[in-house]
């Protein structure tokens, strides 16, 4: 009788220890983020801003798009604070709901707030547990909570378009590649402690009529926009704060040396021929990098070997022959080898280690490492690159000769 009455009581506290989901939040009780912008005010403050999504507008088919729409599909609210995590909580006294960035897609971070340093975004981002590391970064020239306002026709969401972009130009071109918060905690941690960040900053006529159309859904309506938020340059971080930028060959450049370059495009002069240009698509690009000691200095051997396809050409040649193949190869050699270069200059120019060489002389002289680290600064200024191109146009296209060729 014991027996029975001690199980019943086991199977009461065993009852109301399953209490249901008792954390539960419903969905119409959070503001669910697709992108995030950090700006720092001129007090020293920061102001955190989030841009949320607005479900009926996406559910009923509005939000942008084709016409009878009613209702954006976003809408962007712009919290201060002396922290990141504090803007987060004082958003609790602005919004009748919680705002959520589990789903966030994108941080857009203001120049000023990146030249004050990421050590507090890359903190909140890898204490929070709402906060996902796999976000991307994004740098902009002006403020953040004003590129956040935008809208990217036909995109319903800025942000989640903005993502995407990211990712088809690093797939596709490789010029910018993408950079996550986890990609920047790293860098923080390892021997170059240097790393870059696409930046993003509005193109065509920017006037103050066209930057408030570019907040306003009628542009959805249009068949061009004025203005287009697009990936512009390279931004260059040292111990987590910005140093300077690359433009878009030098950033390329950068691409190479970091092992970044996937699939990409080279466009190079037909020979003596230099009005004629012909376009040339790497499907699959390989680079090996050896650290040497030379004297008292380092090279790095730079072995590029890219394979693809012509894609379009304006060379008055016969392609049918292989000289003319050849002398192509060799043409996209010497031009890959030019970006490298380019990159380089101006990683030295800048004294930046983007590319993570120190961490690749660490590994192969980890005894030499420990009187070099601490001019590595100097170091890396005098290194040298021995760049060596292996480019193979394997699928040249079926015509011969340039449509319009007279020989």
């Amino acid at each position: 009788m014991l027996h029975q009455f001690g199980r019943f009581i086991m199977v009461l506290a065993a009852l109301f220890g399953l209490t249901g989901c008792w954390n539960r939040i419903e969905l119409n009780e959070l503001w669910v983020t697709s992108a995030t912008g950090v700006d720092m005010m001129e007090d020293g403050s920061w102001m955190v801003s989030y841009q949320v999504i607005i479900p009926s507008a996406i559910a009923s088919g509005t939000g942008g798009g084709s016409g009878g729409a009613s209702q954006l599909a976003s809408h962007v609210i712009s919290v201060k604070g002396k922290t990141y995590n504090q803007a987060l909580s004082n958003s609790n006294l602005e919004t009748s709901r919680r705002i959520y960035i589990s789903h966030n897609r994108v941080v857009y971070v203001g120049k000023r707030a990146a030249e004050a340093g990421m050590d507090r975004l890359i903190d909140f981002y890898l204490r929070n547990t709402e906060a996902r590391e796999m976000v991307a970064l994004v740098v902009t020239e002006g403020s953040a909570s004003d590129t956040l306002k935008k809208l990217m026709p036909p995109e319903k969401l800025p942000g989640a378009g903005m993502a995407d972009l990211i990712d088809k130009e690093s797939d596709t071109l490789s010029v910018f590649p993408k950079t996550r918060i986890y990609d920047f905690a790293l860098s923080m941690n390892s021997d170059s402690k240097s790393i870059g960040v696409p930046v993003a900053e509005l193109t065509g006529e920017v006037t103050r009529k066209n930057e408030e159309e570019a907040e306003n859904m009628d542009v959805f309506k249009k068949t061009s926009t004025p203005l287009r938020l697009t990936l512009t340059k390279l931004a260059l971080f040292h111990e987590g704060k910005l140093k300077g930028f690359l433009n878009r060959d030098e950033s390329l450049g950068l691409s190479y040396l970091a092992q970044k370059v996937k699939n990409t495009q080279i466009s190079f002069p037909c020979g003596d021929q230099s009005e004629m240009y012909t376009s040339f698509r790497a499907d699959n690009a390989k680079v090996k990098l050896t650290p040497r000691k030379t004297g008292f200095h380092y090279t790095m051997e730079i072995a590029v070997k890219l394979t693809g396809g012509l894609i379009e050409t304006t060379c008055d040649k016969d392609i049918s022959k292989m000289k003319t193949i050849h002398e192509m190869e060799a043409e996209i050699e010497k031009e890959v080898e030019r970006t490298i270069q380019e990159g380089w200059t101006r990683l030295q120019e800048l004294g930046v280690d983007a590319a993570g060489f120190a961490d690749r002389i660490h590994r192969k002289y980890p005894k030499e490492w420990k009187t070099v680290k601490s001019e590595w600064g100097r170091e890396f200024k005098k290194m040298e690159l021995d760049v060596r191109v292996d480019a193979q146009i394997r699928r040249p296209g079926l015509l011969q000769k340039h449509i319009g060729s007279k020989s």
